[in-house]
């Protein structure tokens, strides 16, 4: 009897049991779940990652979405809580193609998508490997960045710049709101190359115009590169720069005071300080401070001062500190070599923290942004000893080191509690503390640069090594 009882709560044990599972686990039947892709073919590449993205739907619930390919070794399942139930899902997954695959490949990306009443769809979409991602390069000649036109001699702005893309060129298109410009140049043949040459006319009032050059490629997936020229129309120089860089150099490679900015200015009488760190130093004087055109000012044959891309250096004869005025007007200029009567920041390399000012000795580290190992504290810059500048010894005046730069720069040259700093503010100036206030950004290319900080001067130089 006893026996007989015990299998009869055994039974209705499971039963209940079973009917318990039964409740968690059973969905009422329901519709097919529905499935939206954003694209049906996706371009990649080798390197690559692509986005998959599609709407997911179910009346009832979303139980599942599986992505595979095979090819690839993908094969991943997205499973969705079920408490609450999920009705709806913006699928966006991204996935890297292997280094290894070839860009000719094209593949198959599978979808399955299951719901809660265990309803089951399947979809595809293509994959192409021969994916084509960089927008148009757009190469100016002229004008450049910061090009400066002079509308005392010329109210004309030459246009000319190159645009290359592997894909094809669908247009290009140049604009300047400013000037009611507006043009479009559609390339049916869609070349892998072409060269825009224009030449507009500019009002005879002084502005300031940002010129708008764009460019789209013919790729399935268009890429479309974008270029914004600011140009300085004027009727006198706003600034001067001195240039100790062979013609050809690229003047945007350096992150600081290539070209040096003037010192002092009256009307058009512009003046500068500077050192040559050699005899017969070779200098020009430009116009603008990104290029060598179109504003040039070298010698001719006669050895006067002219405006020409074509014209040769001004030379320093000996080593030494410049006293230089130009005139870009009269195309004149003087040169006068003198002996800095500045405060020399001697031993500076063996410094020495001490809260004790009487025996502080001076040290000079950098605080800013942009420069790897500093920060804007002035312990961080002491402790940081590959942030020390040192004395150069073959010029007392000058300090120099090497930064890492990591993006946009800022940078006060300091020692203890800002005793003594520079900061560096715009166009290359490092103006001794207290004076002028406002770090300026510099954008500049991860790299290591050189460093050279000119106290007689009060100029920056941060050149990429």
């Amino acid at each position: 009897m006893k026996k007989n009882v015990f299998l009869f709560f055994l039974a209705l044990f499971a039963v209940l049991f079973s009917g318990c599972q039964n409740d968690e686990s059973d969905f009422p039947s329901s519709d097919d779940p529905t499935i939206a892709i954003a694209t049906k073919e996706i371009y990649g590449a080798p390197n690559r990652k692509f986005e998959i993205k599609a709407a997911l739907e179910d009346d009832l619930g979303l139980k599942s979405v599986r992505i595979q390919i095979p090819e690839l070794s993908l094969d991943k399942i997205i499973t969705f809580s079920t408490d609450p139930l999920l009705t709806a899902y913006d699928l966006s997954y991204f996935f890297e193609v292997p280094a290894d695959r070839g860009t000719s490949e094209a593949l198959k990306i599978k979808l399955t998508i299951t719901d809660v009443s265990e309803n089951a769809i399947e979809d595809e979409i293509n994959l192409r490997l021969d994916g084509e991602f960089a927008a148009p390069l757009i190469s100016m000649i002229t004008p450049k960045e910061g090009a400066v036109i002079l509308l005392s001699s010329s109210n004309e702005m030459p246009v000319n710049f190159v645009v290359n893309d592997d894909s094809g060129i669908d247009y290009i298109q140049i604009q300047c709101a400013a000037l009611g410009i507006d043009e479009m140049v559609q390339l049916p043949d869609a070349p892998q190359s072409y060269t825009f040459n224009k030449t507009y006319t500019l009002p005879v009032t002084a502005a300031n115009y940002v010129l708008t050059i764009t460019a789209k490629d013919k790729f399935a997936i268009p890429n479309t590169g974008t270029l914004n020229i600011n140009v300085v129309a004027t009727n006198e120089y706003p600034a001067i720069y001195l240039c100790d860089q062979p013609k050809g150099t690229s003047l945007t490679t350096d992150a600081v005071g290539v070209p040096m900015y003037f010192h002092d200015k009256n009307g058009q009488d512009f003046e500068f300080k500077y050192y040559a760190d050699k005899d017969n130093k070779e200098l020009y004087f430009l116009g603008q401070e990104s290029d060598f055109a179109p504003h040039c000012f070298g010698l001719d044959a006669s050895g006067n001062l002219i405006d020409d891309v074509t014209s040769t250096p001004i030379i320093l004869p000996t080593k030494g500190y410049y006293t230089i005025k130009i005139n870009p007007n009269t195309l004149s200029y003087s040169v006068a070599k003198y002996t800095p009567s500045s405060k020399v920041w001697a031993d500076i390399a063996n410094g020495l923290w001490h809260d004790d000012e009487a025996q502080r000795r001076p040290f000079v580290s950098v605080c800013g942004g942009g420069i790897q190992g500093a920060d804007w504290d002035t312990w961080t810059a002491w402790v940081q000893t590959g942030l020390h500048l040192a004395n150069n010894p073959e010029n007392p005046y000058q300090l120099v080191g090497e930064y890492t730069l990591t993006g946009t720069l800022e940078a006060t040259f300091t020692g203890q509690w800002w005793s003594p700093s520079w900061r560096l503010i715009q166009n290359g100036i490092g103006t001794m503390s207290p004076g002028e206030n406002g770090n300026a950004k510099y954008p500049a290319a991860p790299g290591v640069y050189k460093v050279i900080l000119d106290t007689e001067l009060e100029r920056v130089f941060i050149t990429k090594k």
